[in-house]
């Protein structure tokens, strides 16, 4: 039994050579890609959709506070990306339909959320333009589209 113990000691010392020196070495640090961000921000933009259109007002509020969150988080660490001025470009194109989309979430008017949701929409289709990623178009969710929370707050969902 004792070497066993020994020799586990000896196997373990080999596999992890810091356990002698007591220092680890360093990682990396993560760093995410803009790609991480937007698809975020997809899901986000969908699921606002969803609730808004079913007039689910807190749901809508958490998901456009959600929405700013990764797009700022965006800006602020791929504030370039391929020599495009990313954090400037969400900075200025994105930043104020967001805050209308706001506006009409907590005045729970749907017909201004529309208008809104269209207008943040089409800016984020006008950032894909003008990074030379006009392919990339971004359209209103469908009703079949993905997501895990019920949208409607009056009905009840079982799972």
């Amino acid at each position: 039994m004792k070497r066993l113990s020994a020799l586990s000691a000896l196997l373990a010392l080999l596999v992890h050579p810091d356990a002698v020196s007591g220092q680890q070495q360093p990682h990396p640090a993560y760093k995410p890609e803009l790609i991480e961000f937007m698809i975020f921000t997809q899901i986000r933009h969908a699921k606002l959709w969803l609730a808004g259109n079913a007039g689910n007002w807190e749901l809508a509020d958490y998901e456009i506070d959600e929405l700013k969150e990764v797009l700022e988080n965006a800006a602020k660490h791929v504030p370039d990306y391929k020599g495009m001025p990313v954090g400037k470009m969400i900075e200025t194109v994105a930043l104020a339909p967001i805050e209308d989309v706001e506006k009409a979430i907590k005045a729970k008017d749907r017909a201004r959320f529309i208008t809104a949701y269209d207008q943040l929409t089409a800016a984020c289709n006008t950032c894909h333009k003008s990074a030379n990623m006009a392919s990339t178009v971004i359209r209103v969710a469908s009703s079949g589209w993905y997501c895990t929370e019920p949208t409607n707050p009056v009905r009840s969902w079982v799972w």
